[in-house]
């Protein structure tokens, strides 16, 4: 018995040593990451640094937080921020924000107001630490600018996770957007728009659907070796892509990766079910000129007419030889997937 029972009290001190040991780590590592950011220019401030949740977890909780690039003129402040991991799976952390928090955009300030919004971040457990998995996740989620405009979501869902299917370094990103509010006053506009022998905007105030599925493929494995090998796409595949906002619908479906000369090239199938809703859209957004509107409508029908359904307007989004196109439109240069090297 008293062999248990020694056994049993070295047991509770090896993991409690263990439990503060780690805590002590995540303190100075997190003070020191402050530290360093500070040192080299950056806005980099709390007001105050813990770790509780002894004996199964670490929770870290980081009060008074504000980050900022001055000379981008980017920042986030936040009352607080979680992190928590449990003592043993620290490969697998949560972090849970707070219901306000504050982005700095140039140009604009961005309250971000939420409910339930975490994210989580899940390494497989090898000395290289490779991402498994990434999420975002809340019940909902609004944006206010300081310019005027809104935008809200409804419980949502966006992720990362490793697929080895794709090879050691291919991920797929998959996301539901929806139900999405945009501003009421982008959907007045859109609303407002007349353009001739198309039917008045009826787009309802939120977006119904909004989710996807896209493979993507990096030039290295996303692990704790990213900062030396500095991973970037090389294959961009979108397996499902899918809206639907009212009596408007949007499909896609296609593959683009870097050519020999490290530009983008590949084709995307756009196929837009109710077409004649879309032009509206493109006038309110500045992205179509109002008196440019009635040619682009009747090229729209033109194209749509190729179709055996008129009410569907199939086009391709094309990436080849450094320059884009959408169908008959030209877009200009194509981005570059691959850094130049020299």
């Amino acid at each position: 018995m008293r062999k248990l029972l020694f056994l049993m009290v070295a047991l509770v001190a090896l993991w409690s040593g263990y439990w503060f040991v780690g805590s002590n780590a995540v303190r100075k590592g997190v003070n020191g990451w402050f530290a360093d950011a500070a040192a080299q220019g950056l806005v980099a401030e709390n007001t105050g640094v813990t770790v509780a949740g002894f004996p199964n977890r670490w929770d870290l909780t980081v009060e008074g937080l504000q980050l900022a690039d001055l000379d981008a003129a980017f920042g986030w402040k936040a009352p607080f921020v979680q992190v928590f991991a449990m003592t043993w799976k620290p490969w697998h952390i949560i972090a849970a924000f707070p219901p306000e928090q504050t982005v700095f955009v140039p140009d604009d300030v961005i309250t971000l107001t939420s409910e339930d919004l975490k994210a989580s971040l899940r390494a497989a457990p090898s000395t290289d630490l490779p991402l498994a998995e990434v999420r975002l996740a809340g019940a909902s989620l609004g944006l206010k600018s300081q310019q005027g405009w809104t935008l809200g979501l409804g419980e949502f869902t966006l992720g990362l996770r490793a697929d080895p299917a794709l090879g050691d370094a291919g991920y797929e990103l998959g996301f539901d957007l929806a139900p999405l509010t945009p501003d009421p006053a982008f959907v007045a506009e859109v609303r407002a728009v007349v353009i001739p022998d198309l039917p008045q905007s009826d787009l309802p105030d939120t977006v119904e659907s909004l989710w996807g599925s896209v493979y993507l493929g990096f030039s290295a494995p996303l692990d704790r070796h990213a900062g030396q090998t500095k991973p970037y796409l090389t294959r961009i595949e979108v397996n499902q892509l899918n809206a639907a906002w009212g009596k408007l619908a949007l499909t896609a479906k296609g593959l683009i990766e870097a050519d020999d000369q490290g530009f983008a090239a590949g084709d995307i199938l756009v196929e837009v079910t109710n077409w004649d809703r879309l032009p509206a859209i493109l006038v309110a957004a500045g992205v179509v000129k109002p008196e440019m509107a009635p040619t682009i409508a009747r090229g729209m029908q033109a194209l749509a007419s190729q179709s055996p359904d008129l009410t569907v307007l199939a086009l391709k989004l094309t990436l080849a030889d450094g320059q884009m196109s959408f169908g008959p439109f030209p877009l200009g240069p194509a981005p570059r997937m691959v850094p130049p090297t020299g």
